[in-house]
C-alpha cells in the first residue's frame, strides 16, 4: 500500500508566496537586461551580443511563467493540499 504524503497548507502557502516573488523578480530581471544597450562597435559581435541578450531575456520570461504556474497551482481552489 503506498504511503500518503501530506504537506501542510501553511507550507504550500509559503512556497506559493515565494514562487510569486520569484516570478516577479525574473520578469524584472528580463526587463532590466533588455533595457541595457551595449554597442560593441563590430557588427558580427553586436549580433552575437544581441542574440545572447534576447535568449537570456527569453529564459527569464520562461522562468517567470513557470514560477507563476507553480504559484497558481498551489493556490488553486479545490486543489488538494
Amino acid at each position: 500500500m503506498p504511503v500518503e504524503h501530506r504537506v501542510e497548507p501553511p507550507l504550500l502557502d509559503a512556497v506559493a508566496t515565494a514562487s510569486t516573488r520569484s516570478s516577479t523578480a525574473a520578469l524584472d530581471a528580463s526587463h532590466e537586461l533588455l533595457a541595457h544597450y551595449s554597442d560593441t562597435g563590430d557588427a558580427p559581435t553586436q549580433r552575437a551580443v544581441d542574440t545572447l541578450i534576447d535568449h537570456a531575456a527569453d529564459a527569464l520570461r520562461a522562468l517567470t511563467d513557470s514560477f507563476a504556474e507553480i504559484s497558481y497551482e498551489l493556490q488553486a481552489p479545490g486543489h488538494e493540499h
